[in-house]
């Protein structure tokens, strides 16, 4: 038989069936595009974030202090004074100690939870921030010891709407702090929204708080050529200043952006992990509607047999039906994982990276689970003995 005429053939009950036939492919839709959306969404991230570190510099250092790790002596923390003191390394241009705080910023009735961050002047200019309002932190402003506060575009949106806060007195922490300046938005870093923020003088934080450790220290190299030269200062100075290398993490822009990919790909291997088992569970709902359609065609298949098909012929004729229900549902489904992957990447303000292999691959996927879930169906019953079938109720 030509194929085309197997092709009129595995068509015919398709769209006879439309309730059946629908519900084959929606399996293999959901699917494949559950696969795009999520390998897109992931892709785009990554490539998002990979852009803003970047775009940080390739001469910035960042010390974390690891508070888990238990020391042999009583110095197992770094103060700030001694964190300020590593700008004054070789190699290095500024030095910022940060102290992290989650908390909620009100102003009246408002509310913003916002990252505090407990800084110098210094942080602005190693992570180069930009000013939407007003203006940044002062040396005399961390000198002085004064309620004064930047907040992050969303926080300020919260809080304040459109308008410029500069001047007006917000409440942090049970303590009235006066907005001195707006950072321009900056986006999300993953999950971490770097625009729900409060930068305040560490002088102050450590007044309330009364913490003489600073949690991480921002460092830049004078030159991005100095940096194994800056690298090398600061561990040697934390070394002997600590006791051990392993009280502290020193990372940077570099290992940041390796870091991030490296978590990026697991998570997208997870995530098309998942997918793909939706894309299986779609091909044995195939499978399932196939072998009914088999069982209730046997007569069909007993008179074709007995008017000359062969096994071939009858083998063939199933096997396509499922090849064109998977191969539809997978089109379908790249239809959408694509509109889905659209729509979510504007959400999100991401710029969508969408590579064509991605839906090609999914595509063929798709086929191939269908040649695989409708082999069994096609060779049932192309094993059919037309008198058998005949004779069958």
């Amino acid at each position: 038989m030509r194929i085309d005429d197997l092709a009129r053939q595995a068509w015919r009950p398709l769209w006879m069936y439309k309730m059946r036939t629908s519900l084959s492919l929606l399996g293999i839709l959901i699917g494949v595009a559950a696969v795009i959306a999520l390998i897109t969404l992931m892709q785009s991230a990554s490539a998002s974030v990979g852009g803003r570190i970047q775009n940080l510099g390739s001469n910035l250092i960042v010390v974390t202090m690891n508070p888990l790790v238990q020391a042999s002596n009583a110095r197992h923390d770094l103060t700030y004074r001694e964190a300020s003191q590593l700008g004054r390394l070789p190699g290095i241009a500024l030095a910022a100690p940060v102290d992290y705080e989650t908390s909620v910023v009100s102003h009246g009735r408002r509310q913003s939870p916002a990252t505090v961050y407990a800084t110098t002047p210094a942080l602005t200019s190693v992570l180069q921030y930009q000013l939407a309002y007003g203006r940044f932190l002062t040396a005399l402003d961390v000198a002085q010891h004064l309620n004064v506060v930047l907040l992050g575009a969303d926080t300020s949106l919260q809080l304040f709407g459109h308008t410029d806060p500069v001047g007006k007195t917000v409440m942090l922490d049970g303590e009235p702090d006066t907005v001195v300046g707006v950072l321009a938005a900056k986006g999300a870093f993953f999950s971490v929204n770097q625009d729900a923020v409060a930068i305040m003088p560490i002088s102050t934080f450590r007044d309330w708080h009364h913490v003489p450790q600073v949690d991480s220290v921002y460092l830049r190299a004078r030159d991005p050529g100095l940096l194994q030269t800056a690298l090398g200062a600061v561990n040697r100075h934390l070394s002997r200043l600590l006791t051990g290398s392993n009280r502290y993490t020193i990372l940077t822009q570099s290992q940041i952006l390796t870091l991030t990919q490296e978590i990026a790909g697991l998570l997208t291997k997870v995530l098309v992990g998942v997918a793909a088992i939706s894309i299986v569970v779609g091909g044995i709902g195939m499978l399932n509607v196939l072998l009914i359609s088999v069982s209730e065609r046997v007569r069909e298949i007993g008179v074709r047999k007995s008017l000359g098909a062969r096994r071939l012929d009858v083998l063939m004729q199933f096997l396509l039906e499922a090849v064109l229900v998977s191969f539809t549902g997978g089109l379908l489904g790249v239809a959408v994982g694509i509109g889905i992957s659209v729509e979510l990447t504007r959400a999100l303000n991401l710029e969508m990276m969408l590579q064509p292999v991605v839906p090609v691959v999914a595509l063929a996927a798709s086929v191939v689970l269908g040649i695989v879930f409708g082999l069994y169906p096609a060779a049932r019953a192309s094993r059919l003995a037309p008198a058998d079938a005949l004779r069958f109720e």
